[in-house]
């Protein structure tokens, strides 16, 4: 049995979200381990923008990654994909730092093929939560890479993170050296479907948290569905409108608490130009 720890860099449009692919995927990076934890082999690939026209500028900012580079060194999505699954092989845990990588993979796999088979995601595990046990002693609060790595005493050029291949490199040096025969197995899970989704009723959000605010004109947004969960983790999403704007917006809310144990959250905004169906864009 192999390991096949992956990262992913993506674009989006936050003025036009495509709700079949709200984030499509310019880059996958991999590593594999063997059973016994030895390195084997890596995967680097570039992947040209058909979902959206270009790359973000944030995300510009962030990975280097631009448009030009992207056409001249990218395959399409469906080669790199396949070629992807060919690495992974047929026995394989996959894992990833958070588990956003997998939803969004699951994603663009289905946008373009809806019939794709994912049985290579079967066995997936969340590394940056499983990492964050292993090295505060059974705590489940959110831990960085970097930070990861420091306390593995794992060196990196912080000018080349954000890169999938780099970020992929270092993740699979941390699972060699937190891994633990006995704990790991649990942490396996099937990541082929999309966890369900339940409203959340019994602890609403803080109004001050959720309070979100219209990124053209500054209004307080109103929102038209209640929010929503996925089961066990914390992330809420909602639609929402600004009236004055006559603009219909996607809004994600992440919580998660730092080592102080105080809460934070993460917002984001989409707009998005018609509504149909809140599964469209979240799974």
């Amino acid at each position: 049995m192999d390991y096949i720890i992956f990262d992913l860099e993506w674009t989006r449009n936050v003025r036009k979200v495509i709700p079949g692919c709200p984030d499509e995927i310019i880059q996958i990076g991999a590593v594999k381990y063997d059973k016994n934890l030895k390195y084997k082999a890596s995967f680097n690939r570039y992947i040209k923008p058909n979902v959206y026209d270009g790359v973000d500028k944030k995300v510009v900012q962030i990975t280097g990654i631009t448009k030009e580079h992207l056409l001249r060194f990218g395959i399409p999505f469906t080669e790199a994909f396949r070629e992807f699954k060919t690495f992974i092989g047929h026995d394989s845990v996959l894992l990833s730092w958070g588990p956003q990588d997998i939803q969004i993979l699951r994603v663009n796999a289905q946008y373009y093929d809806k019939k794709t088979k994912l049985n290579f995601m079967y066995r997936f595990s969340d590394l940056q939560r499983y990492a964050a046990e292993r090295l505060q002693n059974g705590e489940k609060q959110q831990m960085g890479l970097k930070t990861a790595a420091d306390l593995c005493h794992i060196s990196y050029d912080e000018e080349t993170l954000h890169d999938a291949h780099v970020d992929a490199e270092i993740s699979g040096k941390v699972f060699a050296e937190v891994f633990d025969k006995k704990t790991f197995p649990a942490t396996v899970r099937d990541a082929s479907v999309p966890k369900k989704t339940a409203e959340v009723k019994e602890k609403k959000p803080s109004a001050e948290a959720f309070a979100l605010k219209c990124p053209d004109c500054g209004r307080i947004l109103k929102n038209k569905s209640g929010w929503f969960q996925h089961s066990g983790a914390g992330n809420f999403f909602a639609f929402m409108q600004c009236k004055p704007c006559k603009r219909k917006l996607f809004a994600t809310v992440e919580t998660f608490r730092s080592k102080g144990g105080q809460i934070h959250y993460k917002r984001r905004l989409r707009f998005v130009d018609k509504v149909k169906d809140i599964k469209n864009i979240t799974e």
